[in-house]
């Protein structure tokens, strides 16, 4: 029993110090089991420029996956516009962390964003929004999160 309580309270510790954030859902597709923002535990969360900002996002697949594209959108001042991820970053599959595709309906999935924040961009507040599209179009998982170029 006390094996139990020290495994526990190891796992509540991790939980704390993880950077998990709250994000909103999309108009489309289930939201992830969880948001992982490297050094933001609140939204809006601050991205660095002439970083990558790191992005885990956990999700469970609701069907087989044999491929896994992400899209990015940012949103500013009511207007939306692609986010074109740089060509090495374009296959999700490639940026799993434990799995590999084809994925298996209902296994649980971490994928890795690493979102170019270039240092030529200007200051200022924005929605990310994340959609990760399986072979048929379909979403697979979607999230917006509140952010601000610092």
């Amino acid at each position: 029993m006390r094996l139990l309580a020290i495994v526990f309270t190891i796992s509540l510790a991790g939980r704390a110090l993880a950077d998990v954030v709250t994000v909103h859902q999309c108009s489309e597709g289930p939201v992830p089991l969880s948001v992982d923002v490297l050094d933001c535990r609140s939204a809006p969360c601050e991205l660095p420029r002439g970083q990558d900002a790191a992005v885990m996002v956990e999700f469970t697949a609701s069907k087989p996956l044999s491929a896994l594209v992400p899209k990015v959108h940012a949103s500013i001042g009511g207007l939306t516009v692609p986010f074109e991820l740089p060509d090495d970053r374009k296959d999700a599959c490639n940026w799993l962390v434990g799995a590999v595709c084809p994925i298996s309906r209902g296994e649980d999935v971490m994928y890795e964003l690493r979102l170019p924040i270039l240092a030529s961009y200007p200051s200022l507040s924005l929605t990310v929004e994340l959609k990760l599209v399986d072979q048929e179009q379909g979403v697979v998982t979607c999230f917006q999160l509140q952010a601000k170029v610092v």
